[in-house]
């Protein structure tokens, strides 16, 4: 007798701007062992209802839902790999090659300094200054907007989550991604904001989870348990406008990078004198980088270190991050006495002085 197959009913609420619904529904319809069908419904509350009274096994959702659903009685039993968290700039030419002055759609915070940054010159609009409404859209609706702004001529490119490409009927336009470029330290990186390209797979509270190990990714699980604790110690008013992303890496992959660069202290980290492995397994990288107005100063914090060290880790990165951040936004007073030392320099770093970053217009 042949032995059954596991068999799951999955609930897919409506697509937020990550789009969870619409990945799990693509990933999961294509498996054999186990089996699962998919159920789109019209809600949030609809999917959530069913998972408690047992006609739903599971709810596929973005780890920006999850964050703020009412988690009682229910657990994370999955979570699918991760897509690129990274946001686009849906435009015909790349970010570093837009004329002077042109017009991009930018409707977050963190994404707008980062631009700042980049191209001081580009002039951002935002929406959601003049439409208040425009945060209630889909993300279909603001999609299709966009577009029709950038086709008109009204803008010149706009930029959004990578998943939301997908939303236009028809084929796509070009996007370029706004990414962390390790590959050249020189060029500007695009730290993504939290918690983006998560798929989660939430199921009651005892669900047995051990017949989904085939399909959960465990470093997506890892990177997003890592996320969530670091988003949550970061203060409220500082959140939008920080940038965070962890990931589980290869060693080989973290020395190419090094070994590109000449980066000598991040291969010494890794290796010992005989060129072995300090410690074997994979390695976790953790960003942390807040953006001061107009992307002018960064206080930003970045470690790799084992897996086996993943809360010490990110407990050092979030100092690291603190410390940093106070003391680029805190006007130095005079120093009267004890600088000597510094030379010709003793006069100028003896004089009061500004901070280095504000994180707020005055």
């Amino acid at each position: 007798m042949e032995e059954e197959v596991a068999r799951y009913l999955v609930a897919l609420p409506p697509d937020d701007d990550d789009m969870a619904s619409t990945h799990a529904n693509g990933v999961l319809s294509g498996l054999n062992e186990p089996t699962f069908v998919t159920k789109p419904l019209p809600s949030m509350h609809d999917a959530v209802r069913l998972l408690l009274d047992g006609d739903v096994d599971l709810i596929a959702v973005s780890a920006s839902q999850w964050s703020s659903m009412d988690k009682t009685g229910l657990t994370v039993a999955s979570a699918l790999g991760r897509r690129e968290p990274t946001w686009i700039l849906v435009a015909d030419d790349r970010p570093d090659m837009l004329e002077h002055g042109a017009r991009v759609g930018c409707d977050h915070p963190l994404l707008h300094r980062q631009l700042r940054r980049f191209r001081p010159d580009l002039i951002l609009v935002d929406p959601s200054d003049e439409e208040p409404s425009w945060c209630t859209l889909t993300a279909a609706e603001r999609m299709s907007r966009w577009e029709d702004q950038r086709t008109e001529g009204d803008l010149h490119g706009y930029v959004i989550p990578r998943s939301m490409h997908r939303c236009l009927e028809g084929r796509p336009p070009r996007r370029h991604t706004l990414g962390l470029n390790r590959e050249d330290p020189t060029r500007h990186r695009f730290v993504p904001p939290p918690l983006g390209g998560f798929t989660l797979l939430v199921a009651r509270s005892g669900f047995p989870a051990a017949p989904l190990r085939p399909i959960s990714d465990v470093g997506a699980l890892l990177a997003h348990r890592l996320e969530r604790a670091i988003l949550e110690a970061i203060p409220e008013h500082l959140q939008s406008i920080t940038g965070v992303h962890v990931e589980r890496r290869r060693v080989g992959t973290l020395l190419q990078e090094a070994a590109k660069v000449q980066d000598e202290h991040a291969i010494e980290s890794l290796l010992d004198p005989e060129a072995s492995l300090k410690t074997k397994g994979h390695r976790l990288e953790i960003i942390i980088e807040t953006l001061g107005v107009d992307g002018r100063g960064a206080a930003a914090s970045e470690r790799v270190f084992p897996e086996s060290e993943a809360h010490s880790g990110m407990v050092r990165a979030l100092e690291e991050w603190s410390e940093l951040l106070e003391a680029m936004t805190t006007d130095h007073e005079e120093l009267g006495r004890g600088v000597h030392y510094m030379g010709e320099y003793e006069e100028a770093y003896a004089a009061a002085h500004p901070s280095m970053m504000r994180l707020d217009d005055e």
